[in-house]
Protein backbone atom coordinates (compact mmCIF):
# COMPACT_ATOMS: atom_id res chain seq x y z
CA UNK A 1 0.00 0.00 0.00
CA UNK A 2 2.87 2.37 0.85
CA UNK A 3 4.52 1.84 -2.56
CA UNK A 4 1.19 2.34 -4.33
CA UNK A 5 0.64 5.61 -2.48
CA UNK A 6 4.15 6.85 -3.34
CA UNK A 7 3.61 5.95 -7.01
CA UNK A 8 0.36 7.90 -6.99
CA UNK A 9 2.06 10.93 -5.44
CA UNK A 10 4.79 10.81 -8.09
CA UNK A 11 2.13 10.80 -10.79
CA UNK A 12 0.47 13.83 -9.20
CA UNK A 13 3.81 15.66 -9.10
CA UNK A 14 4.74 14.78 -12.69
CA UNK A 15 1.29 15.84 -13.90
CA UNK A 16 1.75 19.19 -12.16
CA UNK A 17 5.14 19.68 -13.85
CA UNK A 18 3.71 18.92 -17.30
CA UNK A 19 0.71 21.21 -16.83
CA UNK A 20 2.96 24.09 -15.79
CA UNK A 21 5.61 23.62 -18.46
CA UNK A 22 8.25 22.50 -15.97
CA UNK A 23 10.85 19.83 -16.63
CA UNK A 24 10.86 16.49 -14.86
CA UNK A 25 14.40 15.86 -13.62
CA UNK A 26 16.27 13.28 -11.60
CA UNK A 27 17.02 15.88 -8.94
CA UNK A 28 13.36 16.83 -8.49
CA UNK A 29 12.40 13.16 -8.18
CA UNK A 30 15.16 12.64 -5.62
CA UNK A 31 13.85 15.56 -3.55
CA UNK A 32 10.30 14.21 -3.84
CA UNK A 33 11.35 10.71 -2.71
CA UNK A 34 13.39 12.11 0.17
CA UNK A 35 10.45 14.19 1.36
CA UNK A 36 7.96 11.33 1.07
CA UNK A 37 10.25 8.94 2.96
CA UNK A 38 10.80 11.34 5.88
CA UNK A 39 8.17 12.02 8.53
CA UNK A 40 7.92 15.23 10.49
CA UNK A 41 8.00 18.96 9.91
CA UNK A 42 10.89 19.60 7.55
CA UNK A 43 12.57 22.89 6.74
CA UNK A 44 14.29 23.51 3.42
CA UNK A 45 17.60 22.99 5.22
CA UNK A 46 16.40 19.65 6.65
CA UNK A 47 15.48 18.31 3.21
CA UNK A 48 18.63 19.77 1.65
CA UNK A 49 20.83 17.98 4.21
CA UNK A 50 19.09 14.66 3.54
CA UNK A 51 19.27 15.03 -0.24
CA UNK A 52 22.96 15.97 -0.12
CA UNK A 53 23.70 12.57 1.42
CA UNK A 54 22.56 10.98 -1.83
CA UNK A 55 23.64 13.58 -4.37
CA UNK A 56 26.01 16.41 -3.46
CA UNK A 57 25.25 18.19 -6.74
CA UNK A 58 21.71 19.15 -5.71
CA UNK A 59 21.48 22.84 -4.76
CA UNK A 60 19.47 24.37 -1.96
CA UNK A 61 17.56 26.56 -4.46
CA UNK A 62 16.41 23.44 -6.31
CA UNK A 63 15.23 21.96 -3.01
CA UNK A 64 13.31 25.13 -2.15
CA UNK A 65 11.63 25.37 -5.57
CA UNK A 66 10.73 21.68 -5.58
CA UNK A 67 9.17 21.90 -2.12
CA UNK A 68 7.12 24.87 -3.31
CA UNK A 69 5.98 22.77 -6.28
CA UNK A 70 5.04 19.92 -3.94
CA UNK A 71 2.96 22.35 -1.95
CA UNK A 72 1.32 23.75 -5.10
CA UNK A 73 0.20 20.29 -6.24
CA UNK A 74 -1.08 19.27 -2.80
CA UNK A 75 1.59 16.76 -1.80
CA UNK A 76 3.01 19.03 0.93
CA UNK A 77 1.64 21.80 3.05
CA UNK A 78 3.52 24.71 4.57
CA UNK A 79 3.49 25.32 8.31
CA UNK A 80 5.22 27.58 10.82
CA UNK A 81 6.15 26.41 14.31
CA UNK A 82 6.95 29.88 15.61
CA UNK A 83 10.73 29.58 15.28
CA UNK A 84 11.07 31.73 12.16
CA UNK A 85 11.53 28.78 9.79
CA UNK A 86 9.13 27.73 7.07
CA UNK A 87 8.53 24.01 7.29
CA UNK A 88 6.74 21.44 5.18
CA UNK A 89 4.76 18.33 6.13
CA UNK A 90 2.97 15.59 4.23
CA UNK A 91 -0.46 16.57 2.96
CA UNK A 92 -1.58 14.20 0.18
CA UNK A 93 -4.11 11.67 1.58
CA UNK A 94 -3.22 12.81 5.09
CA UNK A 95 -5.91 14.18 7.42
CA UNK A 96 -5.89 17.94 7.91
CA UNK A 97 -4.77 18.55 11.46
CA UNK A 98 -3.60 21.11 14.01
CA UNK A 99 -0.55 21.51 16.22
CA UNK A 100 0.33 22.04 19.88
CA UNK A 101 3.87 23.43 20.09
CA UNK A 102 6.22 23.77 23.04
CA UNK A 103 8.02 27.11 22.75
CA UNK A 104 11.03 25.81 24.70
CA UNK A 105 11.91 22.34 23.38
CA UNK A 106 9.89 22.69 20.13
CA UNK A 107 8.03 19.45 20.76
CA UNK A 108 5.01 19.23 18.43
CA UNK A 109 1.81 17.29 19.07
CA UNK A 110 -0.55 16.83 16.14
CA UNK A 111 -4.29 16.34 16.52
CA UNK A 112 -7.59 16.46 14.67
CA UNK A 113 -10.89 17.38 16.31
CA UNK A 114 -14.07 17.41 14.17
CA UNK A 115 -15.96 19.37 16.85
CA UNK A 116 -13.39 22.16 16.63
CA UNK A 117 -13.67 22.18 12.84
CA UNK A 118 -17.46 22.37 13.05
CA UNK A 119 -17.37 25.36 15.41
CA UNK A 120 -14.91 27.13 13.14
CA UNK A 121 -17.04 26.47 10.05
CA UNK A 122 -20.14 27.86 11.78
CA UNK A 123 -18.30 31.04 12.78
CA UNK A 124 -16.76 31.57 9.33
CA UNK A 125 -20.07 31.01 7.56
CA UNK A 126 -21.74 33.32 10.05
CA UNK A 127 -19.56 36.09 8.65
CA UNK A 128 -20.42 34.97 5.07
CA UNK A 129 -16.85 33.93 4.29
CA UNK A 130 -15.85 31.22 1.83
CA UNK A 131 -12.98 29.37 3.57
CA UNK A 132 -9.83 28.77 1.53
CA UNK A 133 -7.44 27.50 4.18
CA UNK A 134 -6.98 27.76 7.91
CA UNK A 135 -4.49 26.94 10.62
CA UNK A 136 -5.03 26.32 14.32
CA UNK A 137 -1.90 26.19 16.46
CA UNK A 138 -1.47 26.40 20.22
CA UNK A 139 1.82 27.52 21.74
CA UNK A 140 2.78 26.70 25.31
CA UNK A 141 5.22 24.89 27.55
CA UNK A 142 5.13 21.10 27.73
CA UNK A 143 5.16 19.13 30.97
CA UNK A 144 8.79 18.02 30.50
CA UNK A 145 9.98 21.61 30.23
CA UNK A 146 7.86 22.79 33.17
CA UNK A 147 9.30 20.03 35.34
CA UNK A 148 12.83 20.67 33.99
CA UNK A 149 13.06 17.12 32.70
CA UNK A 150 14.88 16.01 29.60
CA UNK A 151 12.28 15.99 26.85
CA UNK A 152 11.45 12.49 25.69
CA UNK A 153 12.28 11.99 22.04
CA UNK A 154 9.13 11.69 19.97
CA UNK A 155 9.41 9.30 17.06
CA UNK A 156 7.90 10.84 13.96
CA UNK A 157 4.90 8.85 12.82
CA UNK A 158 2.81 9.00 9.68
CA UNK A 159 -0.35 10.94 10.64
CA UNK A 160 -2.29 8.92 8.09
CA UNK A 161 -1.46 5.69 9.92
CA UNK A 162 -2.16 7.20 13.34
CA UNK A 163 -5.52 8.43 12.05
CA UNK A 164 -6.29 4.92 10.74
CA UNK A 165 -5.40 3.50 14.17
CA UNK A 166 -7.72 5.94 15.94
CA UNK A 167 -10.55 5.45 13.42
CA UNK A 168 -10.38 1.69 14.02
CA UNK A 169 -10.58 2.35 17.77
CA UNK A 170 -13.72 4.47 17.28
CA UNK A 171 -15.34 1.63 15.31
CA UNK A 172 -14.34 -0.86 18.03
CA UNK A 173 -15.80 1.44 20.67
CA UNK A 174 -19.16 1.50 18.85
CA UNK A 175 -19.20 -2.25 18.29
CA UNK A 176 -18.63 -2.73 22.00
CA UNK A 177 -21.57 -0.38 22.71
CA UNK A 178 -23.77 -2.48 20.41
CA UNK A 179 -22.72 -5.67 22.20
CA UNK A 180 -23.42 -4.15 25.60
CA UNK A 181 -26.88 -3.12 24.40
CA UNK A 182 -27.77 -6.60 23.11
CA UNK A 183 -26.42 -8.30 26.25
CA UNK A 184 -28.34 -5.93 28.53
CA UNK A 185 -31.53 -6.42 26.52
CA UNK A 186 -31.16 -10.20 26.67
CA UNK A 187 -30.58 -10.12 30.44
CA UNK A 188 -33.71 -8.07 31.06
CA UNK A 189 -35.95 -9.84 28.54
CA UNK A 190 -38.04 -12.90 29.61
CA UNK A 191 -39.28 -13.60 26.06
CA UNK A 192 -37.54 -16.80 24.87
CA UNK A 193 -38.00 -16.24 21.14
CA UNK A 194 -36.86 -12.64 21.35
CA UNK A 195 -33.80 -13.73 23.27
CA UNK A 196 -32.86 -16.17 20.54
CA UNK A 197 -32.61 -13.25 18.14
CA UNK A 198 -30.63 -11.19 20.66
CA UNK A 199 -28.21 -14.07 21.15
CA UNK A 200 -27.69 -14.19 17.40
CA UNK A 201 -26.93 -10.45 17.42
CA UNK A 202 -24.42 -11.02 20.22
CA UNK A 203 -22.64 -13.77 18.28
CA UNK A 204 -22.48 -11.66 15.13
CA UNK A 205 -21.29 -8.66 17.11
CA UNK A 206 -18.49 -10.66 18.72
CA UNK A 207 -17.37 -11.91 15.30
CA UNK A 208 -17.31 -8.38 13.88
CA UNK A 209 -15.45 -7.15 16.95
CA UNK A 210 -12.80 -9.83 16.36
CA UNK A 211 -12.44 -8.62 12.77
CA UNK A 212 -12.09 -5.00 13.88
CA UNK A 213 -9.47 -5.87 16.48
CA UNK A 214 -7.55 -7.86 13.88
CA UNK A 215 -7.67 -4.83 11.56
CA UNK A 216 -6.34 -2.60 14.33
CA UNK A 217 -3.53 -5.07 15.11
CA UNK A 218 -2.57 -5.12 11.43
CA UNK A 219 -2.44 -1.31 11.27
CA UNK A 220 -0.30 -1.10 14.41
CA UNK A 221 2.06 -3.84 13.20
CA UNK A 222 3.08 -1.84 10.12
CA UNK A 223 5.12 0.70 12.06
CA UNK A 224 7.23 0.56 15.21
CA UNK A 225 5.74 2.25 18.28
CA UNK A 226 2.56 3.26 16.43
CA UNK A 227 0.46 2.08 19.36
CA UNK A 228 2.34 4.45 21.67
CA UNK A 229 1.88 7.51 19.46
CA UNK A 230 -0.28 10.23 21.10
CA UNK A 231 -4.00 10.30 20.38
CA UNK A 232 -4.54 12.04 17.05
CA UNK A 233 -8.30 11.77 16.49
CA UNK A 234 -10.04 13.38 19.46
CA UNK A 235 -13.45 11.75 19.65
CA UNK A 236 -16.00 11.95 22.45
CA UNK A 237 -17.38 8.41 23.05
CA UNK A 238 -20.47 9.97 24.63
CA UNK A 239 -21.60 10.90 21.11
CA UNK A 240 -22.30 7.20 20.59
CA UNK A 241 -24.81 7.05 23.45
CA UNK A 242 -27.48 8.77 21.36
CA UNK A 243 -27.33 5.87 18.87
CA UNK A 244 -28.41 3.26 21.44
CA UNK A 245 -32.18 2.55 21.26
CA UNK A 246 -34.44 3.22 24.21
CA UNK A 247 -36.13 0.03 25.39
CA UNK A 248 -38.09 1.69 28.19
CA UNK A 249 -41.32 1.56 26.15
CA UNK A 250 -41.12 -2.24 26.28
CA UNK A 251 -40.81 -2.32 30.08
CA UNK A 252 -43.28 -4.53 31.99
CA UNK A 253 -43.50 -5.48 35.66
CA UNK A 254 -41.64 -8.74 35.02
CA UNK A 255 -39.03 -7.27 32.66
CA UNK A 256 -38.75 -5.95 29.09
CA UNK A 257 -41.21 -7.72 26.84
CA UNK A 258 -39.18 -7.98 23.64
CA UNK A 259 -40.59 -10.52 21.20
CA UNK A 260 -38.73 -11.33 17.99
CA UNK A 261 -40.31 -8.48 16.04
CA UNK A 262 -39.57 -5.94 18.78
CA UNK A 263 -35.95 -7.13 18.93
CA UNK A 264 -35.63 -6.79 15.18
CA UNK A 265 -37.09 -3.28 15.30
CA UNK A 266 -34.50 -2.28 17.90
CA UNK A 267 -31.63 -3.89 15.98
CA UNK A 268 -32.81 -2.20 12.78
CA UNK A 269 -32.90 1.18 14.51
CA UNK A 270 -29.43 0.67 16.01
CA UNK A 271 -27.89 -0.31 12.66
CA UNK A 272 -29.58 2.54 10.80
CA UNK A 273 -28.53 5.22 13.28
CA UNK A 274 -24.97 3.87 13.43
CA UNK A 275 -24.69 3.78 9.64
CA UNK A 276 -25.92 7.37 9.29
CA UNK A 277 -23.69 8.65 12.10
CA UNK A 278 -20.49 7.07 10.77
CA UNK A 279 -21.20 8.14 7.19
CA UNK A 280 -21.70 11.74 8.28
CA UNK A 281 -18.67 11.60 10.57
CA UNK A 282 -16.42 10.16 7.83
CA UNK A 283 -17.36 12.93 5.41
CA UNK A 284 -15.60 15.46 7.65
CA UNK A 285 -12.23 14.03 6.57
CA UNK A 286 -10.17 13.94 3.41
CA UNK A 287 -9.59 10.65 1.59
CA UNK A 288 -7.45 8.58 3.96
CA UNK A 289 -7.29 5.02 5.21
CA UNK A 290 -8.94 6.24 8.41
CA UNK A 291 -11.89 7.63 6.47
CA UNK A 292 -12.25 4.33 4.61
CA UNK A 293 -12.31 2.43 7.92
CA UNK A 294 -15.16 4.64 9.16
CA UNK A 295 -17.07 4.22 5.88
CA UNK A 296 -16.52 0.44 5.90
CA UNK A 297 -17.94 0.30 9.41
CA UNK A 298 -20.96 2.32 8.26
CA UNK A 299 -21.33 0.00 5.26
CA UNK A 300 -21.25 -3.08 7.46
CA UNK A 301 -24.00 -1.67 9.66
CA UNK A 302 -26.03 -0.69 6.62
CA UNK A 303 -25.77 -4.19 5.12
CA UNK A 304 -26.59 -5.84 8.43
CA UNK A 305 -29.59 -3.57 8.87
CA UNK A 306 -30.81 -4.40 5.38
CA UNK A 307 -30.69 -8.14 6.12
CA UNK A 308 -32.69 -7.59 9.32
CA UNK A 309 -35.21 -5.42 7.47
CA UNK A 310 -35.82 -8.07 4.81
CA UNK A 311 -36.30 -10.77 7.43
CA UNK A 312 -38.68 -8.52 9.37
CA UNK A 313 -40.75 -7.84 6.24
CA UNK A 314 -40.90 -11.58 5.63
CA UNK A 315 -42.20 -12.12 9.16
CA UNK A 316 -44.93 -9.54 8.67
CA UNK A 317 -46.04 -11.18 5.42
CA UNK A 318 -45.88 -14.67 6.94
CA UNK A 319 -46.28 -14.67 10.75
CA UNK A 320 -45.06 -18.31 10.75
CA UNK A 321 -41.50 -17.17 9.96
CA UNK A 322 -39.39 -16.71 13.09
Amino acid sequence: MLMRKMKEEKEVFHSYLRQNGLKKTYQKDLILETFLNTEGHLSVEDVYALVKKRDKKVGVVTVFRTLKSLMACGIAREISLGDGLTRFEHNYHHPAHHHIICTECRKVIEFVCPELEKIQEEIVHGYHFQPIRHRFQTYGICEDCREHRAAAEIQRQDTGRIFARDAAKVAICMENRCLEFYKDAATRNPDAEGNEFLKQMILEGKKHLEDLNAQLAEIVSRENDLERAPVFLHFDPRDLNALIPDISKYEAPDGSRLDTQACMDLALSLNRKTKEFFEEYAERFAETQGKQILLEFAGHKGLHGELIRRHLEGMKRDPGIG
